[in-house]
């Protein structure tokens, strides 16, 4: 099973391609472009970058042609971040080990920041001359799609509307976390596999892979909300009357579910065979982890 720590030289190429499009991005010597570069240096785990380029390799290319979706992607999650931790939002203080973009700066160079990193995403992959035009085309839609009004955004909105209400089922929770988490990652998992030139059914069938992992990965985040490890506010989903996992069901339940998940994911991995072992080893460690 490949770990984490094997796919190390994959993660050094990212972070050096992540500084050289800072560099270039946001260089002048505006609050803007400081504010910028503070929310995009907070040390994330790159699931979603890891997960485009081992969707890359799945498919039967390189993994660093995925580099331009995997970097869009982060900016893209990056800002979601950004612009869910104001006051208007979740209100939070911390993140990432850190506090947050806006307590740092102010809330209006926080929202002006997201606006600024979601924009730029669609740049770093029209910019790219590692892509095909035809795969430009097809990853800006992918993504416009995850992102907005009908994926990403949506879900926070549905998250927004339960918070602290009661009435909800186990189907509203899904639609919540389907679109809120899993969008996105359903579509690091597609994108990689679109910079790797795969057909549409390989493209589909890691969208799927991605859509189940993405809800198993929110169901064990809620599980580790108490968890100091995680790098955000203590217990914050709790105390904010969010709806969890743990609202309708046990832990164990809810642990049960996400190994569930993830064996129906790896099952969508069969047919890629031996290339699919880095994604298949991404899943497992997803649902192993601690923080």
């Amino acid at each position: 099973m490949v770990s984490f720590i094997e796919l190390s030289p994959w993660l050094q190429r990212f972070e050096a391609a992540w500084r050289d499009v800072q560099d270039r991005l946001y260089n002048e010597p505006t609050r803007l472009h400081a504010a910028c570069r503070y929310a995009l240096a907070g040390q994330g785990k790159r699931i979603r970058p890891l997960l485009a380029m081992a969707a890359a390799e799945a498919v039967g290319s390189a993994w660093d042609k995925a580099l331009p979706a995997a970097m869009a992607l982060e900016f893209v999650h990056t800002y979601s971040l950004v612009h869910d931790d104001l006051p208007c939002m979740d209100d939070d203080d911390m993140r990432r080990g850190r506090a947050t973009t806006h307590k740092v700066f102010d809330e209006a160079t926080a929202l002006l920041v997201g606006d600024a990193l979601l924009t730029d995403s669609f740049q770093i992959l029209l910019q790219s001359t590692h892509l095909t035009a035809a795969a430009q085309v097809e990853l800006v839609r992918a993504l416009s799609e995850a992102a907005g009004g009908r994926g990403m955004v949506y879900g926070q909105d549905l998250d927004m509307h339960w918070t602290g209400r009661s009435g909800f089922t186990a189907q509203d929770l899904d639609a919540i976390h389907s679109n809120k988490t899993g969008a996105l990652i359903a579509a690091a998992c597609a994108m990689g596999a679109i910079a790797g030139e795969a057909s549409a059914d390989g493209v589909e069938r890691l969208r799927i892979f991605g859509s189940r992992l993405g809800l198993a990965f929110q169901i064990i985040d809620d599980l580790l909300d108490n968890s100091a490890a995680t790098g955000k506010s203590q217990g914050k989903d709790a105390h904010s009357g969010k709806l969890t996992y743990l609202t309708i069901m046990s832990h164990a339940e809810a642990s049960a579910r996400a190994e569930r998940l993830t064996t129906e994911a790896l099952q969508d991995l069969l047919p890629f065979g031996e290339k699919g072992k880095a994604l298949h080893g991404l899943a497992v460690q997803l649902l192993q982890r601690t923080r």
